[in-house]
């Protein structure tokens, strides 16, 4: 009959409606840095941030700058460099497809570890008397927990000895039950002065032995 015929829709008016607004170019993205410590590649942190973006005013060639926030779960075993994309979320320009926001996790420095791929470092200062002893030297990991260093026996702790503490580093991207290691290095702490008799300084020199001659 001459009734109304429906015709399936052979194109997206979606792609229409763009192919008209936007010239199909994109705004550059727009790079944040976000700010991560130690502790949240230990322990994983959802991250609030915020930034500043471009935004078109009623649709007009004129922008003014917005104040955007955004969040970012930073999972455990996640390394520094890690990037994040979201799209059409930065700058605004007439006649161009919004820019991407391109966030990348930035390590802060820490006050006692240094991050090396999946391990951690730190220094341990040690009084002399414990060095020569090779006394046991209790430290706190990056979680905390006390660690008890145990350096070889009867070898007395040196200036720049490292001792490894396995599995206290930072989790492993592909495993975050497994961790790498924390490496601590020693630096002996010297007293301004010996006040020895010279009872003390012999008893010292036949503890030490002598020291040979070049």
């Amino acid at each position: 009959g001459g009734g109304l015929k429906v015709r399936a829709m052979e194109f997206d008016p979606f792609e229409v409606y763009h192919s008209i607004i936007f010239t199909g170019r994109k705004h550059a993205s727009l790079k944040v840095n976000l700010g991560v410590c130690i502790e949240d590649l230990v322990f994983g942190h959802l991250s609030t941030f915020e930034f500043d973006r471009m935004v078109c005013v009623d649709g007009e060639k004129e922008r003014q700058e917005e104040r955007c926030q955004l969040q970012i779960n930073v999972t455990r075993g996640m390394r520094p460099g890690t990037q994040f994309i979201f799209e059409c979320e930065g700058d605004e320009l007439h006649g161009v497809i919004p820019s991407d926001v391109l966030v990348s996790l930035v390590l802060e420095p820490h006050t006692r570890f240094l991050c090396a791929g999946d391990d951690l470092a730190t220094v341990v200062h040690v009084p002399l008397h414990d060095a020569l002893c090779a006394s046991p030297v209790s430290i706190l990991g990056i979680d905390k927990r006390p660690l008890l260093l145990q350096p070889p026996k009867g070898v007395p702790i040196t200036p720049g000895m490292i001792l490894k503490c396995p599995n206290e580093g930072l989790p492993l991207p592909h495993d975050p039950e497994q961790r790498g290691d924390l490496y601590v290095r020693f630096e002996v702490h010297w007293p301004p002065a010996l006040p020895l008799s010279d009872e003390q300084c012999s008893a010292l020199k036949s503890i030490l032995g002598s020291t040979p001659t070049p």
